[in-house]
């Protein structure tokens, strides 16, 4: 009996060694260390290495590891090839330790020379030889004669090339050479690269299709015509000039190289009209007004012209102030526009009373990062300053240029603006009096490692007038509070009368330095000194405030897409 089962009893014995063998080989360990190349290189030879990239499975077994450890000089010397190096050595070595059941390969590589490039030919032709992005790429073609041969910007350049060509309307591009020739022996490489570009293709007939403006009023926003070189630069650029338009909600602008007719490709801009009115409702508190808020109603497009009116109330403890304007794109849409504003204003601080009604006509236009504004405003109000009171009327022709660079208008990181405001009236000239004034205010704000900002500020203001009583409250200069010399209430310093009551100044001289550090979310603390004052005389006393306060950001979007931040940005 016992002899009869023996064969058995074998078979199930060697089905068991068989199904534990995996089990038992998965003991071992290995690490692999690569020296002599770092940065690409060595990041190249480690994506190559088999062995490297199996180094942690579990089911390694000693046969495998051999296996790969084998194929690792060759796998080593492919990697290096791309950037140049065909002549490496490579000492190679793999240990195991038992009393750990532990694998160790090791790779020492020296890359040897770089193999250098002799000649580089890299020529254009068709319409492309005579476009002047496409010169200024071949001429920044990454490999010169006697560079080392890199095959990765080799490839990149080739990228580049196509690129461009998609982008300025070359789709017929082609390569009619590209070839690398090595020679091992003398030890040198050639580079040929020749394309022809074909020709360019240009934008052909253009489809507008919407309700809300004028045909000629979109072709302007759009700054393409029929028969101009295509541009992908252009159809993103009239695309975002509609999308920021206030006009449509939905903005669509295909031109499909497919569809091409005789290398014109037809424009379809397809754009879905937003809801014509926006209504905004706002409230907060500041320092220098207390509780505040503000109710406000836009009507988008008046008709297809693209008129647009806004109306505004606003309400705080120190002022209140109701505003209508009526806006009319010209010329260029984009930026140019006539607005026709006009309002009423209370203010009752500490220091004056005013009422104050006016009408104005103004043009602004951007060019860039330059915002220009010419206005003229009419004026008329009435103030009670100290014993002084007044009534007054002035005609103001004005000027301003805002210039803004930042990295980001709601809470900036890196930028700065500065702004000069220019205006004047002359008694001869529906005013009652004659005035120049001019008013440079600057802020620049600056990184501070991962967490912080520097903030600083400048404000410099100057008022030239023969009776300095004639001058309205809303036209004189004020220090203090929290956009000036902090510390002080809202616009209580500056000269004062005989009484010792504050009057207000010709003058304005303020400067503010700023550390804000970020604390967490929303929440920053800041620690500043701000220094000046409103004058007579430039040379007059300056007042000083430092302290601490904590900041909150906040961020609120539109359901339009609009975004309002508040906090201490550009």
């Amino acid at each position: 009996m016992f002899h009869a089962n023996r064969p058995r009893t074998m078979r199930i014995g060697v089905g068991l060694l068989l199904l534990l063998a995996p089990i038992l080989a998965q003991a071992a360990t290995l690490a692999v260390s690569v020296d002599g190349v770092t940065d690409k290189l060595l990041a190249n030879v480690q994506a190559s290495l088999t062995i490297f990239q199996e180094r942690e499975r579990k089911d390694l077994t000693d046969a495998r590891i051999r296996q790969l450890h084998a194929l690792a000089p060759e796998e080593i010397r492919t990697a290096l090839k791309p950037f140049g190096y065909y002549r490496p050595r490579i000492d190679d070595r793999l240990d195991f330790d038992r009393n750990n059941d532990h694998w160790t390969a090791d790779y020492a590589i020296d890359t040897g020379p770089p193999l250098p490039v002799r000649n580089v030919d890299v020529h254009i032709s068709g319409e492309g030889e005579s476009d002047p992005a496409f010169r200024a790429l071949i001429d920044s073609f990454p490999i010169k004669s006697g560079d080392p041969l890199n095959q990765a910007a080799y490839e990149e350049a080739k990228k580049r090339i196509q690129s461009l060509a998609s982008e300025r309307g070359y789709f017929d591009l082609r390569f009619t050479r590209h070839e690398i020739r090595l020679d091992l022996t003398a030890y040198h490489a050639d580079i040929e690269l020749h394309v022809d570009t074909g020709a360019r293709y240009r934008f052909g007939k253009i489809t507008i299709e919407q309700s809300v403006l004028t045909p000629e009023l979109v072709q302007r926003y759009l700054r393409i015509e029929t028969g101009d070189h295509y541009s992908t630069r252009a159809l993103l650029d009239a695309q975002n000039a509609l999308a920021t338009s206030n006009y449509y909600g939905d903005v669509q602008v295909d031109a499909d190289p497919k569809q091409a007719t005789d290398h014109a490709i037809p424009v379809n801009v397809r754009l879905k009209a937003r809801p014509p009115n926006r209504y905004t409702l706002g409230a907060g508190y500041g320092t220098d007004t207390g509780p505040r808020g503000k109710i406000g109603w836009e009507r988008y497009y008046l008709n297809r012209q693209g008129h647009h009116t806004r109306v505004e109330l606003r309400g705080s403890q120190i002022d209140r102030s109701l505003t209508a304007g009526y806006f009319i794109p010209i010329r260029n849409p984009r930026n140019d526009q006539l607005a026709f504003t006009g309002g009423f204003e209370e203010t009752d601080t500490r220091t004056a009373t005013t009422k104050t009604r006016r009408l104005a006509v103004s043009r602004t236009n951007v060019r860039g990062h330059l915002l220009e504004t010419l206005s003229l405003t009419h004026q008329r109000e009435q103030f009670e300053l100290s014993d002084q009171t007044g009534t007054t009327s002035l005609l103001l022709p004005g000027v301003s240029w805002t210039y803004y660079w930042g990295d980001e208008r709601i809470y900036t990181r890196f930028g700065a603006r500065a702004n000069l405001d220019i205006r004047g009236a002359s008694d001869k000239f529906a005013s009652d009096t004659s005035l120049t004034q001019e008013r440079f205010q600057i802020k620049a704000i600056w990184p501070v490692a991962s967490f912080g900002r520097l903030i600083t500020r400048a404000d410099v203001g100057r008022t030239g007038i023969e009776d300095f009583n004639e001058l309205p409250a809303s036209l004189r200069f004020f220090a203090g509070g929290d956009t000036s010399v902090r510390g002080y209430a809202y616009n209580t310093l500056g000269p004062v009368d005989a009484q010792g009551n504050v009057v207000g100044g010709r003058n304005l001289l303020v400067g503010s330095v700023e550390y804000e550090q970020h604390i967490s979310g929303n929440w920053s603390a800041a620690v500043f000194f701000d220094e000046g004052n409103a004058l007579i005389d430039f040379n007059d006393p300056l007042k000083k405030g430092a302290g601490v306060g904590v900041r909150r950001i906040q961020v609120q979007m539109h359901a339009d897409g609009t975004v309002e931040g508040a906090g201490d940005r550009l």
